[in-house]
């Protein structure tokens, strides 16, 4: 949005149409939703003249928010006690739609086709449901619209979008044949249940279809689908209606269940047959992915919509797939054969921080059916452990994290043999997976603080260096910092509950709140406290921040940056640590004078008190755990655990203290040799 400074004298309004639509399926249960709902209660904060206006249906989580903000209530009816201004509008609406039909027809057509008494009958038919209107002139619009127009006439059902969802269906596809019942509902499953909308052509691929069907059912649900750009629903009650086994005609009823096992089989089909060995054909490993000149083309060229599609979700469609015996085979095929091949796409289109939650998804559904889940196991710790490296660095898949693998692990028995021109650990090594993830490195000096975002996903941390970082939790790669503005040492930092924002607090005796994903200052510095700041943190509905320092605490507005509350006495030394209670009500506070406090919120009443670098010869050089060529040219990477030394006799690398992890480089390939790892 534009900055405050350039709206002066203008009073914004944005509008936010069908609240009620957001989430899809899981409705009032989507984290999608419950971000947006969020955002709205941060929204009412904003100056008075931003203006916001909803509409919705009216549903309990929704009251739930407006109950709390100040807002004006206009109720529209529907059925029979529709307002005239409301059938006023469609009206209108009819003559517009109606001209726009007829002036493509216009040899045959009159310009006031279909006439006002018609017109009138369609208005009253729809009982004020503007979606019903919408509907009904699409169908017209799709074939002979006089013909069209009459069927509606004699059965379009009044205001009734059940009624009307039935009459189009057995308008297109009457006495469906069983291939067109499975076609459709393979089509329409996916739409309903996609992750990201499909187009035409990569939904064809996806499930084999014949373009002739395809073009078929979609011209047939053309008055309820956009299918221009991407497959889409117009209306969330279409999708309601397909699901729903009392209002839906059997043959063309939606069972989610069934749908996402056959998402789910046709993302592991997907996978099977397009992913392959260096799918993007580099040609040397001694570059990183983002340093390959053509990187986005070659993604682009090697990895069509639908394999990515599936390297991204078969886990989320298998999450809601019932065990079964067919799909663990499949699953089996994809854990033996393809799951390097895998990682190399997620590595390509940055998304390796999706993998390990995908990976659990994966261990919870084999465990659901009593079956073994090792290789799952060894997959996930795979992937937790060298996801830095994974996500760097395609090629380094097979010639920094395979090698390491320990190899007592399924996985490494299941992949090593495949890629014998690899680094061969000859002594020590790890039998077991370790019991350290990952290490996050980057900081200059001591890190003060550390948080993860309510996702999961991100952890902050502050440090003595004045600095503040992001970290995608899964890889440890950065994603936003180092954040500078603090003079001093960071002594905390903390997510906001919906994780958009960080407050950092420092020993320079002020308070910054940043945007989480740009890194910029959103309020701040926040100035009061005449000592060093050594905690803060959001309460519960990100509304507020409180802060400790020295033996005071203070509480204020986190979107104004206002002190609201404070100074608070009672403490004789140094605040360590303040929280709020989990319905924010209270406040508790830590102090170096031993002894804990608790508070009431300001908001609910008055604020007072309840009761170093490695080298192993001249020209080479380790640089975060890589091994690089004397031109920084990647060699490869080595695990966090063994960085404790290096000596470089010949072609053997031995890392450790007391010479205890040796690897045997003679069969090394790497560079524009790298391609021969694999076994032919």
């Amino acid at each position: 949005m534009e900055s405050e400074e350039t709206l002066i004298g203008s009073s914004p309004v944005v509008v936010l149409d069908a609240l009620d639509e957001c989430g899809g399926l899981d409705g009032q249960r989507s984290d999608h939703r419950r971000n947006l709902l969020r955002t709205l209660k941060s929204w009412s904060r904003l100056p008075r003249k931003f203006k916001l206006f909803v509409t919705s249906r009216d549903e309990s989580d929704i009251g739930r928010l407006f109950s709390t903000i100040s807002h004006r209530v206009v109720e529209i009816s529907t059925g029979q006690s529709v307002e005239a201004q409301s059938s006023e509008d469609i009206e209108k609406f009819l003559r517009f739609r109606f001209q726009e039909i007829s002036a493509a027809y216009s040899r045959s057509l009159r310009p006031d086709w279909p006439g006002s008494p018609i017109i009138q009958e369609l208005t009253a038919k729809s009982q004020g449901l503007f979606i019903w209107v919408k509907v009904i002139t699409n169908f017209a619009d799709n074939g002979d619209p006089v013909e069209q127009l009459g069927r509606i006439l004699r059965g379009g059902g009044a205001g009734d979008m059940a009624a009307l969802y039935s009459f189009i269906l057995n308008s297109f596809f009457p006495n469906p044949s069983g291939t067109l019942v499975e076609s459709f509902r393979l089509i329409l499953g996916a739409v309903v249940l996609a992750k990201i909308p499909f187009s035409i052509t990569s939904l064809i691929n996806l499930f084999s279809l014949k373009p002739t069907t395809m073009e078929r059912i979609c011209n047939g649900l053309h008055a309820v689908m956009d299918s221009r750009d991407a497959l889409r629903i117009q209306h969330q009650s279409f999708v309601d209606f397909l699901v729903d086994p009392s209002k839906c005609p059997s043959a063309f009823l939606i069972d989610p269940k069934r749908e996402n096992q056959s998402l789910t089989m046709a993302c592991l089909r997907t996978m099977r047959d397009g992913l392959r060995f260096n799918i993007c054909n580099l040609e040397t490993s001694y570059l990183r992915n983002r340093e390959v000149p053509d990187i986005a083309a070659r993604v682009e060229g090697c990895i069509p919509p639908e394999l990515s599609y599936s390297c991204l979700f078969w886990a989320g469609h298998l999450k809601d797939t019932p065990f079964g015996l067919e799909e663990l085979r499949c699953l089996e095929d994809f854990m033996n054969k393809q799951f390097l091949y895998w990682l190399e796409v997620l590595s390509l289109t940055k998304r390796v921080n999706v993998a390990s939650s995908m990976l659990w998804i994966l261990i919870d559904w084999i465990q659901a059916g009593s079956s073994n889940d090792a290789m799952a196991r060894d997959m996930q710790k795979f992937v937790a452990t060298f996801g830095s490296i994974i996500s760097q660095s395609l090629p380094h898949i097979y010639l920094s994290a395979l090698p390491f693998v320990p190899r007592n692990s399924t996985l490494s028995r299941q992949y090593r043999v495949d890629y014998p021109q690899t680094l061969k650990v000859d002594m020590g090594g790890q039998s077991e997976w370790p019991a350290t993830q990952n290490v996050f490195v980057g900081h200059t000096r001591g890190v003060q603080s550390i948080s993860f975002s309510s996702d999961g996903r991100r952890i902050v941390s502050g440090s003595e260096d004045c600095t503040i970082r992001v970290w995608d939790a899964e890889t440890g790669e950065v994603v936003a910092g180092p954040l500078e503005g603090h003079t001093g040492h960071v002594y905390s930092v903390a997510f906001s509950p919906d994780s958009r924002w960080i407050v950092s607090s420092s020993d320079d005796m002020t308070i910054r709140v940043w945007d989480a994903e740009t890194g910029e200052v959103v309020a701040g510095p926040l100035q009061g406290h005449t000592g060093w700041v050594f905690a803060v943190t959001f309460s519960p509905d990100g509304r507020w921040i409180v802060s400790g320092s020295g033996d005071t605490i203070r509480v204020w507005d986190a979107g104004t940056g206002e002190m609201f509350a404070g100074p608070l006495e009672g403490h004789t030394d140094y605040v360590h640590s303040v929280v709020f209670s989990p319905d924010g009500r209270r406040i508790l506070s830590g102090s170096s004078d031993k002894t804990i406090r608790v508070y009431n919120a300001p908001m609910y009443g008055s604020f007072k008190p309840m009761g170093t670098a490695l080298c192993f010869n001249e020209t080479s050089k380790i640089e975060n755990g890589w091994v690089l060529g004397p031109n920084s040219e990647l060699l490869f990477g080595v695990p966090h655990d063994l960085r404790l030394g290096l000596y470089h006799p010949g072609s053997t690398l031995i890392i450790g203290q007391c010479l205890k992890t040796k690897l045997d480089m003679t069969a090394f390939v790497h560079g524009e040799s790298w391609k021969q790892c694999k076994r032919v």
